[in-house]
């Protein structure tokens, strides 16, 4: 089918059509209208059009269906779709031929978008993601890829893809695009950023996050005070330059007009993930992507709404020109469409165990990575998207440090901050990093971190970055002082969580005052709140080691009354310590135990025995001295003394241990060996579920089970104390099983031990191993078997077992083992 700008055009098929009602119906006027420019802007055939319009307008004059007729008119036809779901079963079910569907599909996708848009109503993310599906469905169907769909790379950077194109006398009427920022290395030229559009224009956000930044631009004619030029635009469509619009353009140039302004930031806004923001005609603006992410919107330029034939772009003041290649580079609509999709899954997975981790449900937030970390290392440009593994690598991390698996967790991010450039990831990384480090009493390796943090923040100017540096440096320099006693240091630890507060407040009194979106504004102040009651509580314990007490309290205070609307339970719990912890310095003991025994998610004896330092084992003696319970379960049922061995630290178990001996009745040895066998077989089973059998689980597979087998064989092989604590995978050879005519007893001497390694064969081993779930039928007190006098159990086994061979003959029974 001809592009846009030949002679022969696709008839737009609203030209003959009467005006509809405002009900959603397959024949809705505004389908075939779009029909019309998706037909444009994908190169369908035309008896694939006309197929597709006999399925959404069956009831249409042929005339209004797409022809070779010339339709430079444009033509609104608009109505609400109220039931997407229907559209797209209508469309699902059309299996011949599947260009039919997925051009349909593609359709009604952007239908609903632009209809929406027009009334200005909210998309759910629900529908978004509906509507996502389809256009992914069709980006990526082989025979709509290559030649179909032009991706070119705009001036800006970003790579454009049409999915539905309208023009009316030479200009852009209606276009949709999909819009990607890879992490390519080819962003455009950054002095070219700001720009503006023609039509009006509503972006919906389909993955990662992109800072919005509007402009007031105004002529200014001292040209030492102007800051750019306006630079006029020509596309080349590889046949001849033009000023308007191409679906199919080799490159784009723009020229110095020698008309210069002055450009002054007016708002910022932070999108990601199903977002929406809308762009006024000729308003100038960047979108700015950092340089190792991806993002990716829907983009609708709408016309009706708004129209600038003149639109520019700002650049350099003393440049001539610059032109922009619209090669993509090998990269096609389908491989943008699956990366977007991928982070897309990615996202979600992340965000949900980002939730898990702000409620403290640390093994529910591990999944959610490691789904996270699969979907990431799926895709074949994994290595471009290095920095999305480089953060869920953190996040693991962090996840870890909560579990008390001080170990794991600085491997992780020892790691993801050896791999990573500098960064707004590099900020958090060293940061969760110099926590493990201060945790594990390494406090000059934490020192360390927090540099590369506060330097690394400095460099990209980050204040929010820097704020929670000042905050890290003046805590580990508070852990140096306790060590060295050198009041230096403490004063050092004082200025800098001064500096955070103080740049906290700034923070919040910034973000409100900035015209941006709500959520924006609310995200922000929510990290900066949390920065400033943190720098209060560090602040009333340097006081107290001054003497300070009425100083230490109020600040104390000031930090836990700022918790009021936190959803965090550990920095409630810790919040009502430091506060507990200066009534107690000031007599107030009593006071003191109703903030130490808080009923709250956590005590603060839990949060002391989960991230044990020197500092904070020395608070946790403080605690039971005052007579806090240290005792109490959690919401998982966990205990103080269950963190203590979780994290392996023995010093922190002592004093748990010494203190329980003091509190507990009866044989108290006895209760202590079992709660620490209890405590064993909680930690042994996270570690065993979280590393060796979940990522099996979330991977899938025909050798799902036989995979599980060996794995779990291989944790307790190499781990005597898990072996202890769990049984081996045993089995009987079915060989056996029917030779010996009944359930057989421990004392038959059948049992085998599944192994692997040296000691281990193939031909030592099952293939396939049954497992049985039986009831116990046997009624006579005086046998012990769980079967009868008939041995009916037995039997049906036997009966099961055959027909499971009969059913799948591949199976050798020679290799089949029972498990029992």
């Amino acid at each position: 089918m001809p592009s846009a700008g030949a002679e022969k055009r696709i008839q737009d098929p609203l030209s003959s059509l009467p005006e509809q009602d405002n009900q959603c119906k397959p024949c809705d006027p505004a389908i075939l209208h779009v029909l019309w420019g998706v037909a444009v802007a994908t190169n369908a055939a035309e008896h694939h059009v006309s197929l597709v319009a006999e399925l959404l307008a069956p009831g249409a004059d042929a005339e209004a269906r797409p022809s070779a007729r010339s339709a430079n008119q444009g033509h609104d036809g608009s109505t609400v779709l109220s039931n997407l779901q229907e559209l797209f079963d209508l469309v699902s079910g059309v299996t011949s031929p599947p260009e039919v569907r997925q051009i349909a599909s593609l359709t009604v996708a952007v239908t609903f978008l632009r209809e929406n848009s027009r009334k200005g109503l909210d998309i759910a993310a629900s529908d978004l993601d509906l509507i996502w599906r389809f256009i992914y469905a069709a980006l990526t169907f082989p025979p709509l890829t290559g030649a179909s769909f032009n991706v070119s790379r705009s001036a800006q950077g970003f790579l454009a893809v049409p999915l539905c194109f309208l023009l009316k006398i030479g200009n852009i009427d209606e276009l949709f695009r999909l819009h990607v920022w890879m992490p390519d290395g080819q962003r455009g030229e950054p002095e070219f950023a700001i720009h503006s559009y023609q039509p009006f224009a509503q972006s919906w956000v389909l993955a990662g996050q992109g800072t919005h930044r509007g402009y007031e631009v105004q002529v200014f004619n001292d040209l030492p005070l102007a800051t750019h030029a306006e630079y006029a635009l020509v596309r080349n469509d590889g046949k001849a330059t033009s000023t308007s619009y191409e679906t199919h353009q080799v490159s784009s140039t723009v020229t110095n007009t020698r008309k210069f302004v002055c450009a002054k930031p007016i708002r910022s806004d932070i999108h990601t993930r199903d977002d929406t923001y809308t762009i006024p005609a000729a308003t100038f603006h960047t979108t700015e992507v950092e340089p190792d992410e991806f993002h990716a919107t829907l983009v609708y330029f709408d016309s009706h709404r708004g129209f600038e034939p003149n639109a520019r772009v700002l650049g350099p003041k003393d440049a001539e020109f610059s032109t922009q290649i619209g090669d993509p580079n090998g990269l096609t609509a389908g491989i943008l469409a699956e990366t977007t999709n991928v982070l897309r899954s990615y996202e979600r997975h992340m965000w949900q165990g980002q939730q898990h981790l702000d409620r403290s449900e640390w093994e529910y937030a591990l999944k959610e990575y490691d789904i996270a970390l699969s979907t990431i290392r799926s895709i074949n440009l994994s290595d471009e998207l290095a920095h999305y593994a480089h953060l869920t690598l953190g996040a693991f991390g962090i996840a870890n440090r909560h579990l008390g698996r001080y170990q794991t967790a600085k491997k992780y991010l020892e790691q993801a901050l050896k791999e990573t450039k500098p960064s707004h990831a590099l900020i958090n990384i060293s940061a969760e990093l110099g926590i493990i480090y201060r945790d594990m009493d390494l406090l000059e390796e934490a020192k360390g971190a927090s540099e590369v943090q506060y330097e690394t923040a400095l460099k990209l100017g980050s204040e929010r970055g820097v704020c929670r540096a000042l905050g890290n440096l003046g805590t580990v320099n508070f852990q140096l002082f306790q060590r060295s006693h050198d009041e230096n240091l403490l004063e050092l630890a004082i200025e800098q969580q001064t500096q955070r507060v103080e740049r906290a407040r700034l923070i919040t009194a910034s973000v409100n005052a900035q015209d941006t979106d709500r959520k924006t504004r609310a995200k922000n102040a929510k990290y900066s709140i949390k920065q400033e009651s943190m720098g209060l509580a560090r602040l009333s314990i340097c006081y107290t080691a001054l003497g300070k007490l009425a100083e230490a309290r109020q600040k104390a205070k000031e930090s836990l009354d700022l918790t009021y609307d936190s959803d965090d339970p550990i920095q409630i719990a810790i919040y009502h310590y430091y506060y507990g912890r200066t009534l107690l310095k000031s007599d107030q003991k009593e006071e003191a135990l109703k903030h130490f025994n808080v009923s709250t998610i956590f005590s603060p004896a839990h949060i002391l025995c989960l991230e044990p330092s020197e500092e904070h084992r020395g608070y946790l003696r403080e605690l039971i001295a005052a007579g806090a319970d240290i005792d109490r379960e959690d919401m998982r049922g966990y205990t103080p003394w269950d963190y203590t061995i979780f994290n392996g630290d023995e010093k922190t178990q002592n004093i748990i241990r010494d203190a329980l001996r003091r509190i507990l009745p009866g044989d108290v040895e006895q209760q202590l060996a079992q709660r620490q066998k209890d405590a064993n077989v909680k930690k042994a089973y996270r570690e065993l579920f979280q590393e060796y059998l979940r990522p099996v689980l979330l991977k899938g597979g025909d050798e799902v089970f036989q995979t599980l087998r060996t794995l779990y064989a291989e944790a307790l092989a190499i781990d005597q104390e898990k072996k202890t604590l769990y049984d081996g995978f045993k089995f009987v050879w079915y060989r056996d099983f029917l030779d010996i005519g009944r359930l057989p007893r421990s004392t038959d001497d059948l049992t085998n031990e599944y192994t692997i390694g040296t000691g281990a064969s193939r031909n030592s081993m099952p293939e396939s191993v049954v497992f049985f779930s039986y009831r116990w039928i046997n009624h006579d007190p005086k046998v012990s078997s769980p079967d009868d006098s008939q041995h009916t159990q037995y039997k049906r086994m036997i009966a099961a077992l055959e027909e499971f061979l009969k059913i799948n003959p591949e199976t050798d029974r020679n290799k089949l083992g029972i498990w029992i």
